[in-house]
């Protein structure tokens, strides 16, 4: 009878799993940006149903691994530096908070080796539906979820589709060459890794690629079982040598292929790490708060080009990015050194293991810290997922600690367990009652944004106001809202909102909305400031400068407003446009005035 429950209980889980893998399918055309956020709540309801069944699926000895502790080392420090320096709650911060119990819960179920091997087939049958998806849109099947992209599979851009596709590479190459495994087993393996290579390409992820390639070299290593002995290497240890000098010779031509394929766009990448060099400085132990790159990040390549470090090629590619393209780097902008180490200690404790078998997740999840090396995979909900499935599954056999729990806590070690659980419960109810109650407001945002789009700032106003308690965490709705007060007339409460915004980006336009609403209420001053604030930002914009000129041909100061017209006709151009051709326009004309 046990044994059964016992066999019910997994089942249920893997049903579980399969529902939480398969978040990344999720996508609802009436909610706001549904691609996105529909993942938000169907994730938040099964982590619901999967933390009440947590206590069902714990080890009755209680091990704890090296991984284990630390993971909770890093998530006590990830609560109180989020709640000592970012005060700003939002929908990230709560999703976060539920990746805690889903590591619980694979963790736990993961401890059985069956259940292991289940959830391993799990991710690549998810990575077959994503990479079959994508191959639908590019032969014109189905949709695309992005206008400029043929290929984005159930996401919203191909650089995130490509990451969670290339992550499915090594796994599927391990099951392709394991002749231990059942039959079926090894064609998921073969189907998986034929459709993942052929979609992949065409995605044009150049950190998709060099991931991919790193997880399948050490696939291939970590299935050659070399030998070195006696300190000579044997036929299989000179094969590991070859593979590995073909490999880093792939891998360098793959880089400096990728680089000149995208020049400018590696260029920009490289600005932001080299900015992001200067945020560290300002925060170095603790980092500036879990949640708030965006917004650091505009200050602080606003100093950088004051201090004169930038080139000329430097300012034209700059941008203002919600990420840093590199998660190690916006650990360290966010979390400060503190964070990055004991994250490194996490991911590389669970790297480590004494009885590695042909099939394992650590190479996809070596190709996943690979990938977060370029990108942004953990600010992306089904990758975020993903990561913690990895995670989870490594750590099952990592190192485990020389005691176990009932053995140095004795009777207290069932008193632990129960609080973990409850810890658990606590964490999702939190995040479902912050997230599930949204889903009517995003649906409402979707619509309210026609209101938007055609003008009608009056009705819209009253909507966004109605509605600013449950979507106040949201970047764009405080953008549009603001732009609502502004256009009625209501400059301060306007400017407000706008400074809300700022606690969660730096983009220059905000900037530019603030001066125009001082400027509106004669604080030219402010107004000023505002601008010059906005065009040293972005350095590369023309429209502050243009914003500037007009100011202080506005309030009288023709001088200073030539001079502007002049810096303005000077600068070069990034992307013309007939915005730009008309604001040049102005400027000879305000330069030839006597």
């Amino acid at each position: 009878m046990k044994v059964n429950q016992k066999n019910y209980v997994n089942f249920a889980f893997l049903i579980l799993f399969l529902g939480i893998l398969f978040t990344v399918t999720i996508t609802d055309d009436f909610l706001w940006q549904g691609v996105v956020t529909a993942k938000y709540f169907w994730f938040a309801t099964v982590m619901c149903i999967v933390s009440v069944l947590i206590p069902l699926s714990l080890p009755k000895k209680g091990e704890i691994h090296v991984t284990d502790l630390l993971l909770g080392i890093l998530v006590v420090y990830f609560c109180v530096n989020y709640f000592f320096l970012n005060n700003h709650p939002g929908m990230h911060w709560w999703l976060t908070l539920l990746m805690v119990p889903l590591y619980v819960a694979v963790r736990v179920t993961a401890a059985n080796g069956n259940m292991r091997r289940w959830l391993t087939d799990a991710l690549l049958v998810v990575v077959l539906v994503e990479a079959v998806w994508g191959l639908l849109q590019l032969y014109g099947f189905t949709y695309s979820n992005h206008s400029l992209y043929k290929v984005t599979g159930s996401l919203f851009n191909p650089g995130p589709y490509s990451g969670f596709v290339a992550v499915g590479i090594p796994l599927a190459l391990g099951y392709a060459l394991d002749k231990t495994l059942p039959r079926w087993e090894r064609w998921l393996g073969i189907v998986t890794l034929a459709a993942a290579l052929l979609v992949l390409p065409v995605a044009m992820s150049r950190a998709a690629w060099l991931a991919a390639i790193t997880g399948s070299a050490v696939t291939v290593i970590q299935n050659s079982r070399f030998k070195i002995q006696n300190s000579r290497f044997n036929i299989r240890g000179w094969r590991l040598v070859g593979l590995t000098v073909v490999t880093g010779v792939l891998a360098i031509g793959l880089l400096a292929g990728a680089y000149l394929m995208k020049k400018d766009s590696a260029d920009g990448r490289w600005v932001i790490w080299r900015v992001n060099v200067e945020a560290i400085k300002e925060h170095p132990l603790f980092g500036a708060g879990y949640g708030r790159f965006a917004a650091v990040y505009g200050n602080a390549q606003a100093a950088f080009f004051l201090d004169g470090n930038g080139t000329e090629a430097q300012t034209m590619v700059a941008d203002s990015p919600e990420y840093a393209f590199n998660e190690y780097v916006q650990m360290a902008v966010e979390l400060g050194i503190v964070g990055l180490v004991l994250f490194l200690l996490v991911v590389g404790s669970s790297l480590i293991t004494r009885h590695l078998s042909p099939v394992t997740c650590h190479p996809s999840l070596v190709t996943l810290l690979v990938f977060a090396a370029f990108s942004y995979p953990f600010s992306i909900l089904p990758l975020g997922i993903l990561f913690v499935f990895l995670l989870a599954l490594s750590a099952s056999s990592s190192r485990k600690l020389s005691f176990t729990l009932p053995s140095i806590l004795r009777s207290h070690g069932l008193t632990i367990l129960r609080f973990g659980v409850a810890a658990c419960w606590g964490i999702t109810a939190y995040g479902a009652y912050q997230i599930l109650p949204k889903q009517a407001a995003y649906r409402e945002w979707s619509t309210l944004q026609m209101l938007y789009n055609a003008n009608a700032f009056k009705e819209a106003a009253k909507e966004y106001k109605a509605w600013y308690p449950q979507l106040r965490h949201e970047k764009q709705f405080l953008f549009e809202y603001g732009q609502c007060l502004s256009k009625i007339g209501q400059y301060e409460e306007s400017n407000l909102i706008f400074e809300q915004y700022l606690c969660y980006g730096s983009d220059p336009m905000v900037y530019n909305c603030l001066g125009n609403n001082y400027k509106e209420m004669g604080k030219y001053n402010q107004a000023e400031n505002a601008y010059i604030r906005a065009s040293k930002i972005v350095p590369n914009r023309h429209y502050p400068l243009y914003l500037l000129m007009k100011l202080y041909q506005e309030i009288g100061q023709v001088e200073k407003a030539k001079a502007m017209a002049d810096a303005l006709l000077r600068k070069p151009v990034k992307v013309p446009s007939t915005a730009i051709k008309e604001m040049q326009e102005e400027a000879r004309e305000m330069k030839n005035e006597k």
